[in-house]
């Protein structure tokens, strides 16, 4: 059982770098098709079109962060899985041991870890989607933020 737990969860992190590969490469190759755009044609460009150039640069690289951002997301998320699935069994083979103080506290203990940690990992979820969403972003909002100061100037 051990043996068949273990495969299930290594094809399962394989899937989930996999997914997280290809949105990796995704956001490559749209920052290096945006990136070029950006640079092509060397001729003159009206202002809309370069504001529209430097956005899409911007927002380019604002992907790239995402995508690595997103596949964090995922591993954490299979590791809380595979950790509940794991205290699950743990607590099952207490649970078979029979009664006794001394499984009484270790079950206590056990069930304690998966919440606390269970919380932990959902706030520390919450707080790098919160910091990779501002963080990436935050190129795009300064740019904008320089072309109304100046435009106001």
């Amino acid at each position: 059982m051990a043996s068949s737990w273990l495969a299930g969860a290594v094809a399962t992190y394989c899937g989930v770098m996999e997914r997280g590969q290809r949105r990796w490469l995704e956001a490559q190759e749209d920052a290096c098709l945006s990136w070029w755009s950006a640079v092509s044609p060397w001729g003159p460009l009206s202002d809309g079109e370069m504001q529209r150039r430097i956005d899409g640069s911007l927002l380019a690289g604002a992907s790239l962060v995402q995508a690595q951002a997103d596949t964090q997301r995922d591993l954490m998320l299979l590791t809380e899985k595979l950790l509940t699935e794991v205290n699950r069994n743990l607590q099952q083979q207490l649970q078979d041991s029979g009664e006794s103080p001394s499984l009484d506290a270790m079950r206590q203990a056990l069930q304690l870890g998966c919440v606390s940690g269970g919380a932990m990992s959902k706030l520390s979820r919450q707080v790098g989607h919160f910091a990779a969403t501002n963080l990436s972003s935050a190129p795009l909002k300064a740019a904008r933020d320089v072309r109304r100061a100046w435009e106001k100037a």
